[in-house]
């Protein structure tokens, strides 16, 4: 028999349930592993949680209580405890140092800045019809969410530091150029085995190669 949640975090559990785990009703008797939850998704869960009950909620509890009525109840004793705060940036210096991964990436760039062994290359084949725009837009977003790779290391008195570049002053190296199929592989590797110039060049290429 289906009982329906009747208080207010009875309502917001079953909710998230419903809402995480794309099932269309949710009881208080229903079981967060038996209606397809995981460990995955039960992080999702509590962070939702947490928001909305203003209370940091450990994973823990729904997996020893994974029913709505008695996590309802046992969130209810959190709320209002005061979630996670949330993260903000803080003041940065005229010049924010490297860290001690930077430090030892920018030393050895500076001996060879055309090494090419720090590079992560990526290729993906595409087939159909593509939206040129669309796509270098996505990475102008992509761009803009990390700074990582918006981050130049400039150097004064042999001392490197980082500079975040603003997303408007970003210049996207995405080219299109048509290759025969039996090439590909070959402008592929030319391009992956090119280095950067931390100092004034970002860490990230793209081409897009039009198969002819």
């Amino acid at each position: 028999e289906f009982r329906a949640p009747t208080t207010p975090v009875e309502e917001i559990v079953a909710d998230t349930f419903a809402d995480v785990l794309g099932v269309e009703r949710v009881g208080l008797d229903d079981e967060f592993f038996a209606l397809g939850g995981n460990s995955l998704i039960a992080t999702q869960v509590v962070s939702r949680l947490g928001a909305a009950l203003d209370a940091q909620v450990p994973v823990r509890v729904l997996f020893e209580a994974p029913t709505v009525e008695v996590l309802a109840s046992s969130v209810q004793a959190l709320a209002g405890g005061g979630g996670r705060k949330a993260l903000v940036a803080g003041p940065r210096p005229d010049r924010v140092p490297l860290s001690l991964a930077q430090q030892r990436m920018w030393f050895l760039n500076r001996f060879d800045p055309g090494s090419a062994v720090n590079n992560i290359p990526m290729a993906i084949r595409l087939s159909g019809s593509l939206d040129v725009a669309a796509l270098r837009a996505a990475m102008v977003d992509v761009l803009g969410r990390h700074e990582a790779l918006r981050t130049v290391f400039p150097e004064v008195d042999g001392v490197g530091f980082q500079v975040v570049r603003p997303v408007a002053e970003v210049e996207v190296d995405f080219e299109v150029e048509v290759v025969a199929e039996s090439e590909v592989l070959a402008r592929i590797e030319q391009l992956v085995v090119g280095g950067f110039d931390l100092a004034v060049a970002l860490p990230v290429r793209a081409r897009l190669f039009a198969v002819s």
